[in-house]
């Protein structure tokens, strides 16, 4: 994604201890007073207003729109089925109403912001039998002409870079009719699968991520080849399809991931850490972060990593964080920035929101799960975060 705040520090690489030094000021509190903003001005709970009816596995942003994908059933008292549009003053976009019969796990914008791009463990999107679908920004209708589906199985991850390609990754064996297995490469304007990108990882891809160039893709999962080619969870790959060098030495089945605008790697790992890599130098991590439980959610600027999920704390530096909190890019230090989310697994996905869009600019952070509270007070499945 080509979104986030280009201010670099200077790299100092530690392997994260019970020796941290003390925790740093973070962005976007540098205190614990709480920063969310809720997704409309009054929280109603009788009503059902303010809230998501369900869970948020997924966020897109196309200018000051917000996409939200997950198992839900409404939004702001309103009906909805696990897909709705969030406007920049957080109310619901009424005329933005697609609906699936199944979860939806992933969503990707296009890269002129016509498309959002829908994949999961749906079996229809409006009624036609789809498991990966285009539909519009503006109304959520099926993109004319747009048919390419995976015929069997669950679309996990999805990638849309800069160049006009869009990455699907899941648990499928065939996409738009070839035999192409979990992750494939599509036209995002006429969704025609290349059938020379064919990687054929050997089990699920549970999430994708491009660097800003879209010269690189990171794919990460279950998969212990990539390419015919060793790989434990992690892999670099061209955008024809080739394995790189770059091969992992450390970390494990990937659950989430996402790439820095510097080009540094995040994922993390059924094991309890969020590994941190700068796949240009070396296939050495620079550091690893243990967290007290799955980190299902990664958010990556050049200064500084959120990280979502299922846990309560970062054991190794004696900090309690509930589902949600943040690290330094540059050594993996934990920062301050302690809002807490509750639920029972937390947060699943992280998002930009600008409010007002501006180049080169982020506003808040847009956090999706199961929680029903966050930073102590009311918000449920969705919440902002000034910057």
């Amino acid at each position: 994604m080509s979104r986030r705040s280009r201010v670099m520090g200077i790299a100092v690489v530690v392997l994260v201890t019970t020796a941290l030094a003390a925790v740093a000021q973070a962005s976007p509190s540098s205190t614990t007073t709480p920063t969310a903003k809720v997704d409309c001005v009054v929280y109603d709970d009788a009503a059902a207003r303010c809230t998501v009816v369900g869970v948020v596995y997924a966020i897109a942003q196309i200018g000051d729109t917000t996409y939200l994908g997950g198992a839900f059933t409404a939004v702001n008292g309103v009906p909805r089925a696990n897909l709705a549009a969030v406007r920049a003053d957080g109310s619901l976009d009424p005329s933005w109403a697609p609906t699936t019969d199944g979860i939806v796990y992933a969503l990707a914008a296009s890269a002129d912001g016509s498309k959002v791009y829908v994949g999961g463990g749906f079996a229809t999107i409006n009624g036609q039998p789809r498991r990966l679908a285009a539909v519009t920004a503006d109304t959520g209708a099926l993109v004319a002409g747009w048919t390419t589906t995976t015929s069997n199985n669950t679309v996990r991850a999805l990638a849309a870079d800069g160049t006009g390609r869009l990455y699907v990754g899941g648990s499928f064996s065939r996409v738009g009719g070839r035999a192409i297995a979990r992750l494939a490469a599509l036209d995002q304007t006429t969704g025609a699968v290349d059938p020379a990108f064919a990687p054929q990882p050997n089990n699920t891809v549970r999430a994708l991520g491009t660097t800003d160039d879209g010269s690189r893709l990171y794919a990460g999962g279950s998969f212990s080849t990539m390419g015919g080619q060793p790989r434990a969870g992690a892999a670099e790959l061209t955008p024809a399809g080739a394995t790189t060098a770059f091969a992992p030495t450390e970390g494990g089945v990937a659950i989430s991931l996402d790439v820095a605008p510097t080009g540094r790697l995040y994922f993390g790992t059924t094991n309890n850490r969020t590994w941190a890599y700068d796949p240009a130098v070396s296939s050495l991590p620079l550091y690893r972060v243990r967290t007290s439980g799955d980190v299902q959610a990664i958010l990556a600027t050049a200064d500084e990593v959120y990280v979502g999920g299922h846990f309560s704390g970062f054991p190794e530096s004696k900090l309690n964080r509930l589902h949600i909190g943040s690290f330094l890019a540059a050594d993996g230090t934990p920062t301050a920035w302690d809002p807490g989310a509750n639920g029972s697994y937390g947060v699943w996905a992280f998002g930009l929101t600008r409010t007002a869009p501006v180049p080169g600019t982020v506003d808040a952070l847009s956090v999706g799960g199961d929680f029903t509270r966050v930073a102590g007070a009311a918000r449920r499945g969705y919440a902002r975060f000034a910057f």
